[in-house]
């Protein structure tokens, strides 16, 4: 870091023109606090009317320090980027502000739509938005400081999802996010909803559409989404565009969670995951919006569009409705929407990455063109890692297994009556769900025993690395298809496209393989043990769905023992985090060996 960034941040952290850290540390959390009263317990009038003046005064706070800051620091430039997220709010809800008063037409459409009873609602609701974006990004820059801590990234990726799920569990606890205030939400059933909705893996014990009130759901979509993305990205995001340079241990913090191939493309591969993943969002929940039905209530139908866009592109499998996405399992449109989503999301941002770095000239018609072809003999053909290659190929095989053996399976069974259309449609999303989403389009429930066993192996497998996904993911079985082909051919080194794999890397893949059938294992002997009745199928069944955080059940989640659920959630935790991660966490030592020990061959198969 340059010594002007450096003293520059410093400043910025003593605030001496400002209100003061401390002060504003205090203003965030009493924000913080009117904020979670108001909306999740049950206030009278009198109070609420307090809870908004107490809410105004807040939001004066932040304008004057923003404010204080900006007039008494000579180098405005540097305040204005580093607080660019800051003033770029501030700036926005004066602008809404200044439009909903000069136009009392387009406020009154306003009001309509999101169903308030007057004007005043509206511009409190704009006053509530600023006060929560300025919390978030308080929280963000905190939890950038702690990392300077030099913690340990493993310990600072499981502490970043823990951190989510304690605080999504308390939030899910509140009377307001109930939607049947007879049937408040217990405390195990509150964890298990967080761990599943942060580690995006959709199994409920409770309706998500159903059991909670709109306040729970949108609880439930911040924690997907963040959970699908992580933290530390977030955190990434703001670091790396609100400063030039950052000290090293919060760049290997970040390439560490991230697992960017090197510091170089550390600020580019954050920018390309946040822009993308909110373009796809988009794209997705406009897509959704136009396939529903148009007699939808306009708000409902946007708030669903944006739901079920995250939940799928961040492979949750979260659902508004009890029978999950049965109701399109022959809706081409919304069908392609999800799969499209689900398919993006588990390909991982480093496939992404690369794909986006493939010029379009390359195309065999496009390159045809003169001009064009003049400008791809003057610039370098771009590669495609091994990486890319080698996810791209996995994930197309498992994708056409997939469609193959469900049809066929279930030919005789679920798809006797259904028309060779629908025969696809169901095949193929269930292909596609049962990697790393989560949806379900059939009864999962009445599938064949083989078809079971197929859809586990699926499960097992999962998604692409660094993707919203889990399971072991498409390069591993890669690596292991690979080793046993060597071994087969009787060769000493895995070698693909023409490049040789380091030992390191099938020692990982053979790890991963090796814990995951270990953790699966104890899983569901953890379930038989705390839940007898239930058939063994299904309860291996559960476990590899939340190992691989798919989040396809049986039918079984509701039923199951307190016992079980937080075996879930472990399980749940460790598909999340990544098992190799947990266990370097807890076992891995600074000291290394400085010697080796002679070989001695084994017999071995």
């Amino acid at each position: 870091m340059r010594k002007s960034d450096s003293k520059f941040i410093e400043t910025m952290k003593r605030d001496p023109a400002g209100l003061g850290r401390r002060l504003m540390t205090g203003v965030g959390l009493l924000t913080l606090a009117s904020l979670i009263l108001e909306h999740g317990l049950e206030f009278g009038p009198a109070v609420l009317g307090f809870l908004h003046w107490l809410e105004s005064g807040l939001a004066l706070c932040y304008v004057i320090d923003r404010v204080l800051l900006l007039w008494h620091e000579p180098r405005r430039l540097e305040v204005l980027r580093y607080g660019r997220y800051e003033y770029a709010l501030l700036l926005v809800c004066i602008v809404l502000g200044i439009s909903l008063i000069l136009s009392h037409e387009w406020a009154m459409r306003l009001v309509g739509f999101l169903h308030l009873s007057a004007s005043e609602d509206l511009f409190l609701g704009l006053l509530q938005l600023f006060l929560v974006g300025n919390v978030l990004i308080q929280i963000l820059r905190l939890q950038q400081h702690i990392l300077a801590r030099r913690i340990r990234p493993e310990w600072t990726l499981i502490g970043s999802f823990a951190l989510v799920v304690v605080v999504g569990s308390l939030l899910l606890l509140l009377p307001k996010a109930c939607a049947v205030p007879e049937k408040p939400i217990r405390l195990v059933d509150a964890l298990f909803t967080a761990t599943s909705a942060t580690c995006v893996t959709g199994l409920s014990v409770r309706d998500t559409g159903s059991a909670f009130s709109l306040f729970g759901q949108v609880v439930i979509m911040a924690l997907i989404q963040v959970g699908g993305l992580g933290i530390v990205t977030f955190v990434a995001f703001l670091a790396l565009t609100t400063s030039d340079s950052l000290p090293i241990i919060h760049r290997h913090i970040f390439r560490y969670a991230m697992s960017t191939r090197s510091m170089g493309d550390l600020k580019r591969h954050v920018g390309v995951v946040i822009l993308f993943t909110a373009l796809i969002e988009l794209i997705g929940a406009a897509c959704m919006y136009i396939f529903l039905p148009a007699h939808m209530d306009p708000l409902r139908r946007a708030f669903w569009s944006v739901f079920h866009s995250i939940s799928a592109f961040c492979n949750a499998g979260f659902a508004l409705q009890r029978n999950n996405l049965m109701n399109f399992q022959t809706q081409g449109g919304m069908m392609v929407t999800f799969m499209g989503l689900i398919i993006l999301g588990g390909l991982g941002f480093l496939v992404v990455a690369d794909l986006i770095s493939i010029r379009v000239t390359r195309l065999p018609i496009i390159r045809r063109v003169p001009a064009v072809r003049r400008f791809n003999e003057q610039v370098p053909v771009y590669r495609l890692p091994l990486q890319t290659r080698l996810s791209l190929i996995v994930t197309a095989a498992l994708l056409v297994l997939g469609v193959a053996g469900f049809w066929w399976l279930e030919s005789g069974y679920l798809l006797q009556n259904k028309s060779v259309l629908a025969r696809f449609w169901i095949s193929a999303f269930q292909s596609v769900t049962c990697r790393t989403a989560g949806f379900n389009t059939v009864p999962m429930d009445q599938l064949q025993p083989a078809t079971m066993v197929l859809l586990m192996g699926l499960m097992a497998v999962g998604a692409c690395p660094v993707s919203t996904g889990g399971g072991i993911k498409t390069v591993t079985l890669g690596v292991l298809v690979l080793a046993l082909r060597t071994v087969v051919r009787g060769r000493e080194r895995v070698e693909v496209f023409g490049r040789a794999l380091p030992q390191k890397v099938i020692f990982t893949a053979l790890s991963i393989a090796l814990l995951y059938v270990t953790t699966a294992s104890v899983g569901t002997f953890a379930l038989a043990c705390f839940d007898p009745k239930i058939p063994l199928p299904n309860q291996a069944f559960e476990v590899i769905s939340a190992l691989s955080t798919v989040g396809l059940s049986t039918g079984i989640t509701p039923q199951l023992s307190t016992g079980s659920k937080l075996v879930l959630c472990i399980a749940m935790f460790v598909g999340r985090v990544g098992p190799i991660s947990l266990v370097l966490s807890v076992f891995q030592s600074s000291a290394k060996g400085r010697y080796q020990y002679p070989e001695e061959d084994l017999v071995v198969g």
